[in-house]
């Protein structure tokens, strides 16, 4: 597994996107991001037409950041003039705790920067298996 789809694996469990009737599961957007290009927002979440469409966007978001030289904190917390952040505390949110729960579960240092490390997480958790 690349580091997109550890790190996006992490995302959609962290979101309960792997559990039935949960909001990122009835929008097709195991992210739950809260908006993307022309898709409807429904309850503060885009909807998408398909999982593979849903995935797709949430492997887009993450190269992005990828891509911004951020940390897990920063892909969480935001970096000020460079990112808001995924799951900014203003929004309710504890970006701390989710970039240490997705550090947990890829084996990634929540405060290295994610273009540093290659196509692959250095110490993956847990056995690849929730794909698409």
């Amino acid at each position: 597994m690349n580091l997109v789809e550890s790190i996006s694996q992490a995302i959609a469990t962290m979101e309960g996107y792997f559990k039935s009737g949960t909001i990122a599961q009835r929008n097709n957007n195991p992210g739950n991001l809260r908006s993307w290009g022309s898709n409807p927002v429904v309850n503060g979440y885009a909807v998408f037409p398909t999982p593979e469409a849903g995935w797709q966007a949430l492997y887009q978001q993450i190269g992005k950041n990828i891509d911004r030289g951020l940390t897990l904190q920063e892909f969480f917390g935001g970096k000020p003039g460079i990112y808001s952040g995924y799951a900014p505390s203003a929004d309710a949110n504890d970006p701390r705790g989710y970039a240490q729960y997705v550090a947990g579960q890829t084996g990634i240092s929540p405060t290295i920067p994610l273009n540093t490390i290659g196509d692959s997480p250095p110490n993956p958790t847990r056995p690849p298996g929730r794909k698409k």
